[in-house]
């Protein structure tokens, strides 16, 4: 069995070295495998902060179209009332112009009454006139 002995350390030998090689080359690709991995979970993290502050400028959006959403919803309400005061006060300042319309259409004919008048008593006077010119001349001649 003597003969038997180099061989078995030789193979034993070689069986080390292949071991030492395949372990090298593993534990190599072991490692370049947990980079890798690594960096591939450093990325997604990267992309989870990144979405996390999209996340958090969304909600501040959100939150500030909120309130100016209540804020709008308030100058709505504010100018509804505005408009149906303002609705009122024109149905009152129609009233007013329609009886002032009706009161200058009054006063027109009050004047064209008057005027009337007016001229009907400058012809009187002139009637008058002539008739106290002739009184006078009477009067001058007796």
């Amino acid at each position: 069995m003597a003969s038997l002995d180099p061989i078995l350390m030789a193979l034993s030998k070689l069986e080390t070295r292949l071991y030492e090689r395949i372990d090298g080359r593993l534990t190599e690709q072991l490692r370049e495998f947990r980079l890798e991995i690594n960096a591939s979970f450093d990325a997604v993290h990267r992309r989870i902060d990144k979405l996390e502050t999209e996340y958090e400028m969304i909600k501040a959006g959100l939150a500030r179209i909120e309130a100016d959403i209540g804020t709008l919803k308030a100058d709505v309400g504010t100018l509804k009332a505005d408009v149906a005061a303002l609705k009122a006060e024109m149905i009152l300042v129609k009233a007013a112009i329609t009886r002032l319309e009706a009161g200058a259409i009054d006063d027109r004919s009050e004047r064209r009454s008057l005027r009337q008048e007016v001229a009907d008593l400058r012809s009187r006077i002139s009637g008058l006139d002539e008739r106290v010119r002739e009184l006078e001349t009477r009067l001058d001649e007796r």
